[in-house]
């Protein structure tokens, strides 16, 4: 049987699993943004140089032109909200419009419903008044007669 012992880790690999922790919980806090912590984010160590020059690993190009991004953590829940809130708020307006077109609708057919009903009665009135004329045309008719027949008689 062999003893385990010691690994001898290089600072090269302690680093590289550094960065590589690192990118794993940046990208869990970008899919995930509501289970962050309240505490701050811990700075990204700056990888090994080799030959002189900087590793860009799978950086935004913001980071490889050497400017750090800074993003709040209001600035990240407010660009996770603004399209919830937006929809929420178009879709607000959109059932407000929708109601006040039905208020309107129907206080023009309750208009209207008042106007017919108006229109209605006045033309039943008039009815009942050509009947009336007609009926006293007609009386006026009969009284010439009767007046005219008693001349003849006397």
């Amino acid at each position: 049987m062999q003893s385990q012992g010691f690994v001898q880790i290089s600072d090269k690999d302690l680093t590289e699993i550094e960065l590589h922790s690192v990118d794993s919980i940046s990208d869990l806090h970008r899919t995930h943004p509501e289970q962050h912590g309240k505490g701050s984010r811990p700075p990204r160590p700056r990888p090994p140089s080799i030959n002189g020059k900087l590793q860009t690993l799978d950086r935004p190009v913001a980071c490889q032109t050497g400017h750090r991004m800074r993003t709040s953590r209001l600035k990240q829940l407010s660009s996770t909200c603004v399209p919830f809130t937006w929809r929420y708020s178009v879709a607000c307006v959109a059932v407000i419009l929708v109601l006040i077109t039905l208020i309107l609708i129907f206080s023009f057919l309750v208009q209207q419903s008042r106007a017919l009903h108006t229109l209605s009665e006045m033309v039943s009135q008039r009815q009942e008044t050509a009947e009336e004329i007609s009926i006293l045309v007609q009386e006026l008719q009969d009284l010439r007669r009767n007046l005219t027949t008693s001349r003849d008689r006397h």
